[in-house]
């Protein structure tokens, strides 16, 4: 898996109200992610051989057509923002302490994906 999937796949996990938690997995070097109260890595089993995941969009109840907008609608995706907010800070603390450019380099394009979502999520 290369980095680039990689970070399209948390990106997804972050869009779909996963946390990104500040310890990594033990065996990839990734952020662990805390989904639907489990704590796993989203790495991992894609990367294996015939590993799969769920991915957030797969694992989301399917979309009811809206009869008319409700007024909490946006409650949800100002939780996310806040999210991905935290989850830049993070990514750029740990981004100081790297010692690998290439992991380095990994982890702004993490943070350039992150500021991205939330250019989008600002947009709506």
């Amino acid at each position: 898996m290369t980095a680039d999937q990689a970070d399209e796949v948390m990106a997804g996990y972050l869009l779909k109200g996963g946390k990104m938690l500040a310890k990594s997995c033990k065996v990839c070097g990734y952020p662990l992610f805390e989904y639907k109260g489990e704590t796993q890595c989203v790495i991992c089993p894609l990367a294996a051989p015939g590993g799969t995941l769920p991915e957030p969009e797969q694992a989301a109840p399917a979309r009811q057509p809206e009869q008319s907008p409700a007024p909490v609608a946006r409650e949800p995706q100002g939780r996310v923002t806040e999210e991905l907010e935290r989850t830049i800070v993070h990514l750029c603390e740990r981004i100081r302490s790297e010692q690998r450019a290439g992991e380095c380099l990994t982890l702004m394009t993490a943070v350039e994906r992150g500021t991205e979502a939330l250019a989008r999520l600002g947009q709506r």
